[in-house]
């Protein structure tokens, strides 16, 4: 496992208020770092790209959302896995103030060229992963209890509704990306804006990111991009369902829709 204070090339993040506050970074990690991310991540690429799920390569897992994508599973090994490890995931919760849980999401997201934007959204949802004690990392397991509604034929007593707490989205893989060839993060100040005009936005820029805490406001999507493929990780820890109770009500989380 790796010490952060060995990997990280750059401390000196960047916290943003508006349209709300927001974290981001460039020159994250040391280069051999991430030229081993970039390496491993590539490697799964290589495999192709899948229309229909599928655990092993990119696929077409989320609805309504033009990307390929792939989850890390809890035996991801290293360097991708350091994005499931304690340490990171305590980093980024102590970012904005979130009480570590166990309950982690970690994969990647592959848009081909011409993707379409998506649509603005905050990720403050409730989710479900199967319980666990202690302080080991915990990530969904589909077949046991769906991360979006919880079913499955775990039984109640052994799942675990938490709630999206913060989010890190790590660009790599998006060499020679430009001005203009879209693919950025857009933030928005409300869920009414217009799409194509976001009020900030962070560009792919390879070995940058962008974090945020969930919360009700936390409002953004991708943009499209119309000259390279773009290509990040994406990062959810998450808190407990008492606590984004009580910090924003529980008619203010955003549910799933079906």
């Amino acid at each position: 496992m790796y010490e952060l204070a060995n990997i990280l090339a750059n401390r000196s993040w960047l916290r943003c208020n508006w349209p709300f506050p927001y974290i981001v970074a460039r020159n994250v990690f040391k280069a051999n770092f991430y030229n081993a991310l970039t390496e491993q991540l590539q490697e799964i690429l290589a495999r192709g790209l899948s229309d229909t799920p599928d655990g092993q390569r990119f696929s077409r897992n989320i609805p309504n959302y033009d990307s390929y994508g792939m989850a890390f599973s809890q035996t991801m090994p290293d360097p991708l896995g350091l994005f499931l490890s304690p340490s990171w995931r305590d980093m980024i919760s102590g970012l904005f103030g979130i009480d570590p849980t166990p309950y982690v999401f970690a994969g990647s997201h592959h848009h081909a060229v011409g993707s379409e934007t998506g649509f603005i959204h905050n990720d403050c949802n409730p989710v479900w992963f199967p319980r666990t004690s202690g302080d080991n990392i915990k990530t969904p397991n589909y077949e046991l209890c769906s991360y979006k509604t919880g079913v499955g034929p775990l039984p109640e007593s052994e799942k675990a509704q938490v709630v999206r707490g913060a989010v890190v989205l790590f660009f790599l893989l998006n060499d020679g990306w430009r001005s203009g060839d879209g693919g950025e993060t857009g933030l928005y100040a409300s869920a009414r804006s217009r799409v194509s005009e976001p009020d900030a936005c962070w560009p792919p820029i390879n070995n940058s990111l962008v974090a945020y805490e969930c919360t009700p406001n936390s409002f953004h999507t991708f943009l499209t991009n119309t000259r390279l493929p773009r290509t990040s990780i994406i990062m959810w820890v998450h808190r407990t369902m008492e606590a984004a109770v009580k910090k924003f009500g529980e008619a203010n989380l955003e549910r799933w829709k079906t």
